[in-house]
């Protein structure tokens, strides 16, 4: 009977140690959601100047609390760390994620700076090469994760030749690296696309074609969605954005004027510097919220 009581109490105490240190860590991170994407050098128009083809990097993370800073280390808990080849349509403002480079973001970061993009595009194929910039030798002998050393030599041998993928079949097959190498010789000065005007184009488009939506990344109650984008709580331009374009663009034209109107009061409490920096900062949001009126 003893031994049986020991047993259970062993039991409980392994679990609340469980649940504990799953609250510490839980309670180490930010509520609030951080979103992003990140275009990649190398994207491409077609001939027709109609489509651009791009690699880009998409992220979700919550930040480490400056108090929990020393038991878990300063990195930040990421939900979400992607990155694809996507098509760009030019005239119609359509986005289309063709293929996605996870197991290699896994391995090697979704930091642009760590990628090695070779882009050729036409009417109906995607010609592309991707490594890591310093080279995979060099990667898989300094992994950035240890433990990923044996998938990234397996990477090597699926992705050291280039791949021809049809936009229309969506299938991809290999291509002889000396045809590739010359199709991107030809191509890539003349139909290289530039980044910044490429970005502002992006901007356009709904952060959900992106696959970047809070409520499935992060889910809480749009109320509170609501309440930390328009009192700028939240730091993240780009999760506000998301917030107002998925949640509160669903709102009546009544409740929008009410948010507004929290909005102008709650900036006008404010007095001296502070007010200054919730003008600022919370201008864009502000005017984004009125254009759905």
């Amino acid at each position: 009977m003893k031994k049986c009581s020991l047993y259970f109490k062993a039991i409980f105490t392994v679990k609340m140690l469980t649940v504990t240190m799953a609250f510490l860590l839980t309670s180490c991170y930010s509520g609030y959601l951080s979103i992003n994407y990140e275009v990649h050098s190398g994207a491409v128009w077609n001939d027709k100047h109609t489509n651009v083809a791009f690699v880009a990097s998409k992220t979700a993370w919550r930040n480490v609390k400056d108090i929990a800073r020393f038991p878990i280390g300063g990195r930040s808990l990421y939900l979400l760390e992607d990155v694809g080849l996507y098509i760009f349509d030019y005239e119609n403002k359509l986005l289309d994620e063709l293929i996605s480079f996870n197991e290699l973001a896994g391995c090697i970061g979704t930091n642009r700076t760590r990628w090695e993009v070779k882009l050729v595009l036409t009417d109906t194929m995607v010609y592309y090469s991707i490594s890591p910039l310093l080279g995979w030798d060099r990667e898989i002998e300094h992994p950035l994760i240890p433990e990923k050393s044996q998938l990234l030599a397996s990477l090597k041998e699926k992705y050291k030749l280039p791949y021809a993928f049809n936009m229309f079949t969506k299938t991809e097959t290999i291509i002889d690296s000396t045809v590739f190498n010359n199709l991107f010789a030809e191509s890539k000065d003349a139909y290289s696309c530039n980044l910044t005007s490429l970005n502002k184009q992006l901007a356009k488009i709904p952060l959900a074609d992106w696959g970047l939506n809070p409520q499935e990344i992060y889910p809480k109650p749009d109320r509170k969605y609501i309440e930390e984008t328009i009192y700028l709580r939240n730091t993240s331009s780009q999760t506000r954005r998301a917030v107002i374009e998925q949640i509160i663009a669903k709102l009546s034209k009544s409740e929008i004027e009410l948010l507004l109107k929290k909005m102008d009061d709650y900036k006008n409490s404010l007095e001296g510097l502070k007010k200054t920096e919730f003008e600022l900062y919370s201008k864009d949001s502000y005017e984004q919220i009125k254009a759905l009126l």
